[in-house]
């Protein structure tokens, strides 16, 4: 796989592909995305050849809770290798925003020595007043995960509404953002890596939103670079219950509401987040199995974005993309993300920096 930039040069392997980058820019540098069409027609071959699995003869999987079944997989490696058009996508997302590439050197105070190259979609309002955000994506997303939103941010439809600069980068090893070379690059790393690219852009002060694995790098972004941030919005909070909140729901003195996360929370543990598991426990074994069959990680990506739709019926453009935008470059780094996130206990042990925390419950 090839990826071309202004001028490419070579950075490290990857899954053994080479990415093409510019890794001694420091300054971002405009980006068009081109991905080798070889790599792409190889995908679409590897799609037709997908083997679907047995079915059991009941419908004991009528909810997906063991995975997509057989029709629907059969279909979309169908889909894939007959109608699937990656190059029109690709135009669309190179059409639609403003792409750029950037290598950031080690911050201060980061424990990863090394540098960190990223993509990242800068998208400025008219309005020159207008608030700086970050949006941070999650697993298995990528920038894509925020181009509806986008321009509703930037110049909303009441002009009395805030308006907003937007920065979307790829998570590293996430879309066209290359995967690092080097362990140790955390959820804190990470943040003070996306700190720096915001004062590169001219933002001393902003905001962040984020979701799923994004939360972590907020929130530790509130915690080690809270005089940066004007707030953290996001969609996505882990509080575990500890020993004392389980020994009150045992002896009844819970609320109801207290009952319901409780039994939530558990639940999500036990029965949608295997997932994790496996890729903090064995990234490069789940990386290996995934790397070869695109329709196999996109069944492993589709059952997760069903648990989560709320009946919401995922297009296969739409799922076959959300899954070319962690395979192209190779599935082992995005998994590994979860190791990296995951694996050290303190990771979980961020601050609020001095933000006050403030729960919303939508509407």
């Amino acid at each position: 796989m090839k990826l071309f930039y202004l001028i490419p040069l070579a950075s490290p392997l990857v899954n053994g592909v080479t990415i093409n980058f510019r890794p001694s820019s420091s300054r971002p540098v405009a980006f068009n995305i081109s991905v080798e069409p070889t790599f792409i027609n190889e995908t679409k071959v590897k799609a037709g050849l997908y083997r679907p699995s047995i079915d059991l003869e009941d419908d004991s999987n009528k909810d997906w809770l063991e995975g997509p079944p057989r029709k629907n997989m059969t279909a979309l490696a169908i889909y894939w290798k007959e109608h699937y058009n990656w190059f029109n996508t690709e135009n669309e997302i190179n059409a639609n925003f403003s792409h750029y590439a950037i290598t950031i050197p080690s911050p201060n105070g980061s424990e990863y020595q090394h540098e960190v190259s990223l993509h990242f979609v800068h998208e400025r309002s008219d309005d020159e007043d207008a608030m700086p955000i970050l949006l941070l994506h999650g697993w298995p997303s990528s920038h894509l995960e925020w181009s509806k939103v986008i321009a509703p941010l930037l110049s909303p439809a009441d002009p009395t509404t805030q308006r907003f600069h937007v920065v979307a980068p790829d998570l590293p090893a996430f879309g066209f953002s290359p995967a690092p070379a080097y362990s140790g690059l955390g959820p804190r790393q990470m943040g003070l890596v996306f700190d720096s690219l915001m004062h590169k852009l001219g933002y001393p002060k902003y905001g962040v939103v984020s979701t799923d694995l994004g939360w972590w790098v907020g929130m530790w972004m509130a915690d080690a670079v809270s005089s940066s941030l004007i707030g953290h919005f996001s969609d996505f909070h882990i509080a575990q219950p500890n020993v004392t909140d389980l020994a009150r729901q045992a002896q009844n003195q819970t609320t109801a509401e207290e009952n319901a996360y409780i039994i939530s929370i558990q639940a999500w543990f036990s029965s949608h987040s295997a997932y994790d598991t496996i890729q903090t426990q064995n990234p490069l074994a789940i990386g290996q199995a995934m790397s070869d069959t695109p329709v196999g990680f996109a069944g492993w990506i589709w059952v997760l974005m069903y648990a989560i739709s709320d009946g919401y019926a995922y297009s296969f453009d739409e799922i076959i993309t959300s899954t070319m935008m962690v395979w192209i470059q190779g599935t082992w780094g995005n998994l590994r993300t979860y190791r990296e996130f995951m694996v050290v206990w303190w990771h979980f042990l961020f601050f609020s920096g001095g933000l006050e925390f403030v729960a919303n419950k939508g509407s």
